[in-house]
């Protein structure tokens, strides 16, 4: 059992000072500002499909302010919790798949990918495949958002420091090793968990992520014929700063690009 599926049941209660809301708003009102009003969804809903979406409290909030919403992530466990968090009402299609290797029935007007989910994608090929990827799977004048922790987070909040937190029924123990030479962050995990109070499961792992730098992300961004909308700090509608742990980043596919499939299609006829 990965890290991800162990954690399923308690990651709620691990992210509890996460605002889902506060998340999916900020979201709204960058998609609202750069985006289309229209789209592919259901009475012209825009599509959204969330990256990585885990238990799926922030999608559950983004389909509540009018997107039409796919969620899409890589553990099982991770997807059962977020359709019970949805409710049997949800409307929500909910996908597993890896999202370096997207495979979606047609295409979306906004992807996102949060809580630094892009940071675990630390091979910069796999990350590049994920974006070239939406030259088939996002629509021209389509947006992707996504946040990436900053070097402030990895060198300094996060570093080599031990971090730990203790429930009734689950214990999160962490070490902590940021290499600046590789850019690769080690969180060496030892997880308790409980179902019943009386026998405990026990999962180690070494979850690791990369810090990427603003030039790094531009790059791509240039390389797969996407532009830089928008970026910002900290979930606040302003430049980044050297205090941030989170740069968002709003990216457009530019309206007049076309998709492999349109560019075969053209060539056909």
């Amino acid at each position: 059992m990965s890290a991800y599926d162990f954690l399923a049941v308690y990651y709620d209660a691990f992210q509890k000072d996460l605002d889902p809301a506060e998340w999916a708003d900020f979201v709204d009102q960058i998609a609202r500002r750069y985006g289309k009003k229209t789209g592919d969804g259901e009475k012209g809903k825009l599509l959204l499909c969330d990256l990585g979406c885990g238990t799926g409290l922030v999608t559950s909030e983004l389909s509540k302010r009018g997107y039409d919403t796919i969620g899409v992530d890589n553990s099982p466990c991770m997807l059962d919790q977020a359709r019970s968090n949805a409710g049997p009402r949800s409307k929500i299609l909910w996908l597993l798949q890896d999202m370096t290797k997207l495979d979606l029935f047609g295409s979306a007007d906004i992807f996102v990918c949060l809580l630094d989910t892009v940071n675990h994608i630390t091979d910069r090929k796999a990350l590049e495949k994920l974006f070239g990827s939406f030259s088939n799977f996002l629509n021209p004048g389509g947006l992707f958002i996504f946040d990436v922790a900053t070097k402030k987070h990895f060198e300094e909040t996060l570093s080599d420091n031990f971090f730990y937190l203790i429930e009734d029924d689950f214990t999160i123990l962490w070490e902590n090793d940021y290499d600046p030479k590789t850019k690769l962050n080690t969180a060496s995990l030892t997880m308790f968990g409980t179902e019943d109070g009386e026998i405990y499961s026990r999962c180690d792992e070494d979850i690791v992520e990369r810090y990427y730098s603003d030039e790094e992300i531009r790059e791509i961004v240039s390389k797969y014929g996407l532009e830089v909308a928008g970026v910002f700090g900290d979930l606040k509608k302003r430049k980044p700063n050297d205090k941030d742990e989170r740069i968002f980043y709003c990216v457009r596919r530019p309206m007049d690009v076309l998709s492999s499939s349109e560019k075969e299609s053209k060539k056909r006829r």
